[in-house]
């Protein structure tokens, strides 16, 4: 019985995990809303007006659709996603290694005509 009672705060804090992640997503999208204004407006009061009015609709009011944008632009920015297409797209289920590039002309040539050898 202890030991089920020592694993009940732990299932419970898992419970908020998803209410934590959001508020760390909520922090690096303002991040970056600040980053992204200053670099571009600076630090006057314009880009002061520019910020809280971004932060006001994107982190708060609609947070629901930007968050899934934001999430995506980082995977795309950090290439994850570009891990995922040459998994999935590059090399398809061929079952054979990859050969390599090709790394000049002649090998193309060469490459050309072995497969117009083998068409005939």
């Amino acid at each position: 019985m202890v030991v089920i009672e020592s694993f009940v705060p732990f299932f419970l804090g898992l419970s908020e995990l998803p209410g934590d992640m959001t508020f760390v997503l909520k922090i690096f999208v303002l991040m970056t809303i600040i980053a992204f204004v200053t670099q571009h407006l600076g630090k006057g009061p314009l880009a002061v007006l520019v910020i809280v009015v971004l932060s006001w609709f994107i982190v708060f009011d609609y947070f629901r659709y930007f968050g899934g944008v934001y999430v995506l632009y980082m995977a795309v920015t950090l290439g994850f996603s570009g891990i995922l297409i040459d998994f999935f797209f590059v090399n398809p289920g061929s079952g054979q290694p990859n050969e390599g590039g090709i790394s000049n002309g002649k090998d193309f040539a060469a490459r050309q005509s072995q497969i117009q050898r083998m068409m005939r």
